[in-house]
């Protein structure tokens, strides 16, 4: 998969972030109002003031809006869907008392499309999972998924210091790179650690500093939990960064 190909529904998840913004009005902590999530094959906003959820599932193509017992629901695969977003997107962001960004180009999705993204995200957001059940007790985040890199990632903060933290993520690829891959990131950076040799992967040193490996080649063929248990080994070279 590329991300490329799951361009529409990438644009659709950076609505479904719009409207969560929209709808929390106070600050939440590592820009949780954005954030989205998978599970049980949907990607959702979670639930927003006790009232509120936003998904996309998945398997069916179903955009569902519901608020306590009501609904509103679009079907996201239709093939009339330039008549479905002239009409009924619009409907359902003004029948919320909500803004339907101008900025967000959205389109109808194919079906293969969303059983791509599933796929990957079925896999890629359980390794993570798994890995995060491995770290010690301490400060680290949920696994979010992104709307703005499309990407699952969680990060991992020293409690030290504010701004010591390490990123741990899965990124179905970008403009730099169209495939995904893994990536481990300590910030602030210290460039002594890439003399740690790596088990897997390559230290990346362009435009982001730290450890890429990539998904369909090094780590898609294995099992969930031995992808984390190789994001666990990543991890504690990382975390070396902040003892050089």
């Amino acid at each position: 998969m590329k991300e490329k190909e799951v361009r529409e529904l990438h644009d659709v998840c950076k609505l479904l972030s719009n409207l969560k913004s929209q709808i929390i009005t106070t600050n939440l902590p590592h820009f949780g109002n954005d954030a989205l999530f998978f599970q049980n094959d949907e990607i959702t906003t979670g639930l927003i003031n006790n009232t509120t959820e936003i998904k996309i599932h998945l398997l069916t193509g179903q955009l569902i809006y519901s608020c306590n017992e009501d609904n509103f629901s679009v079907n996201l695969r239709d093939k009339d869907y330039a008549d479905i977003i002239a009409q009924e997107i619009p409907k359902l962001v003004t029948k919320y008392g909500l803004v339907l960004p101008r900025s967000i180009d959205v389109a109808r999705i194919s079906e293969q499309q969303l059983l791509s993204f599933h796929t990957f995200a079925l896999k890629a957001k359980k390794s993570l999972e798994l890995f995060r059940m491995m770290i010690e007790s301490g400060n680290y985040t949920l696994v979010h998924l992104w709307p703005e890199g499309f990407d699952f990632s969680m990060e991992w903060f020293t409690g030290k210091n504010d701004e010591e933290q390490i990123g741990i993520g899965i990124s179905p690829g970008e403009e730099q790179y169209e495939t995904p891959y893994l990536y481990v990131n300590p910030y602030p950076f210290n460039k002594q650690v890439i003399e740690t040799k790596l088990p897997i992967g390559i230290w990346h040193t362009k435009e982001w500093n730290g450890i890429k490996v990539e998904w369909d080649r090094d780590l898609e063929n294995y099992s969930e939990y031995k992808i984390a248990q190789i994001i666990y080994e990543l991890y504690l070279i990382a975390k070396n960064n902040f003892r050089l």
